[in-house]
């Protein structure tokens, strides 16, 4: 009795497409909650650009409410803390009431948000150096077969010298 091979297909509805994953168009994801008005003009500029150079997906959406929420709280609280300092005479302090100074919270707040923000953004290639990381990874080639290398390395090396023992 010999082996049967099975026959391998595609079955009936699976994703049989010629399509690569570098050629699937760029998306603007649509908003998976309400935006304020200013949450949706920070939406439209940072998705039209990221659309312009072919860098967001639909599925980017999540990641586009976080940035986009924190980039418009972070500016709130900028504007607050601004508007500490020009009450008090261009500090950022202020007293408790036990008479303590201390730095008013918009300025933690704005700290942290900042910091969120700065971790986000490369995610999204909202950075110069991540931008810049992503498109040289699209314009280079692909790696062609990882094994390549170690088979030019292996073929080029040259072979030891046989040793002779001499008595």
């Amino acid at each position: 009795m010999e082996p049967t091979t099975p026959a391998l297909g595609v079955l009936e509805g699976a994703a049989a497409s010629d399509q690569r994953v570098d050629d699937v168009a760029s998306e603007v994801p649509a908003p998976l909650k309400e935006l304020s008005l200013a949450e949706q003009r920070v939406w439209d500029y940072v998705a039209g650009a990221l659309k312009d150079y072919g860098l967001i997906h639909r599925t980017d959406a999540m990641l586009m409410h976080l940035i986009v929420s924190t980039f418009v709280q972070w500016v709130d609280a900028e504007a607050a803390l601004e508007k500490h300092v020009t009450e008090n005479q261009g500090s950022f302090m202020s007293k408790t009431p036990n008479g303590y100074e201390q730095p008013h919270q918009c300025y933690y707040m704005a700290r942290n948000l900042k910091t969120e923000l700065l971790r986000m953004l490369p995610e999204a290639c909202l950075t110069i150096p991540s931008f810049a990381k992503v498109k040289q990874a699209m314009r280079a080639p692909q790696q062609a077969d990882m094994f390549d290398p170690l088979v030019a390395f292996v073929s080029g090396k040259p072979q030891p010298p046989k040793l002779v023992h001499s008595r």
